[in-house]
């Protein structure tokens, strides 16, 4: 009696590690050899995230992603669909406060729109009578700075 045993792995293709999100996220993605690459995450989740095949990867290939409010990130390429995306898996998965840092909505911009106008400026003379007076000083001291200069070139020769 011949007896055959087969022993099978069964793998979900939709299988996820965590509830996906839809995003667009702007990234900075690091190849295999540290390349980096502008990509826009279009799906993201705790255990990794989704993005277009605009760089060329195979599954398995190990890389770096950078987002604004977690920093750079290690993962892997999974699966390469055929609409053209990368399913790619974080090595340690987000933990929640990061996740929630990057489906939060944008903050508010620093500056704001109209700017408003600074304060008038002081006159540095003054107003008046007083400004006047501080005016007709300041000319009659260079003035006499000049008469001094002339007398004094004219005494020397």
């Amino acid at each position: 009696m011949n007896v055959t045993t087969l022993v099978a792995t069964l793998y979900c293709h939709e299988a996820r590690g965590g509830a996906r999100h839809a995003v667009a996220l702007g990234g900075t993605l690091r190849d295999p050899v540290r390349a980096p690459h502008d990509v826009l995450v279009s799906e993201v989740s705790a255990t990794g995230f989704r993005i277009p095949a605009t760089v060329a990867l195979a599954p398995g290939d190990s890389i770096t992603l950078g987002l604004a409010g977690i920093g750079a990130r290690a993962a892997r390429i999974v699966r390469e669909d055929a609409g053209g995306q990368y399913g790619c898996a974080f090595v340690s998965p987000l933990d929640d406060a990061e996740l929630a840092a990057l489906l939060a909505p944008p903050a508010d911009p620093v500056v704001r729109w109209p700017i408003p106008a600074p304060p008038p400026a002081e006159t540095s003379i003054g107003d008046g009578v007083q400004g006047t007076r501080a005016l007709l000083l300041t000319i009659a001291a260079c003035l006499a700075g000049w008469i001094a200069t002339i007398w004094a070139a004219f005494r020397l020769f």
